[in-house]
């Protein structure tokens, strides 16, 4: 298990994340929900979460394909994006994970939709879409 947070701390979270299940989306909806060149995903056992809420800020959009996003409403902190049957797929923010943890992105994914000006890192590999097997 691991533990996170938004950047206001109101709102916290315990998740026990799947091994080797780490990647940089850069599809459009994760860089403008963002607001950078892509984000690193963590898939996680939507089954094992808690959420500690007690203003009641976790919020969610649902984006153009059906996807959730869910998001503090009083610091704007993304949190965490998950299929209307977290069960299929759920995936926590790794930057707002706390719990220390030395994980390295598997590959870069839906690189067809990049930002122009981004050269994704060397070293791992790279798709147009999510390859069979990553999620």
């Amino acid at each position: 298990m691991v533990e996170g947070s938004c950047l206001c701390g109101s709102i916290k979270y315990k998740v026990e994340l799947i091994p080797g299940k780490v990647f940089n989306c850069h599809c459009q909806y994760c860089r403008k929900a963002h607001g950078a060149d892509y984000v690193t995903l963590a898939l996680a056992r939507a089954d094992t979460l808690t959420i500690s809420d007690e203003s009641s800020y976790l919020k969610e959009h649902i984006n153009d394909i059906g996807g959730y996003r869910a998001f503090c409403s009083n610091c704007g902190t993304r949190l965490m994006n998950y299929a209307p049957d977290k069960n299929l797929y759920f995936s926590v923010t790794l930057s707002t994970i706390d719990t220390p943890l030395d994980l390295k992105p598997a590959a870069h994914v839906n690189t067809e939709s990049k930002a122009r000006w981004c050269m994704p890192y060397e070293g791992i590999p790279d798709y147009p879409n999510i390859p069979e097997g990553l999620v």
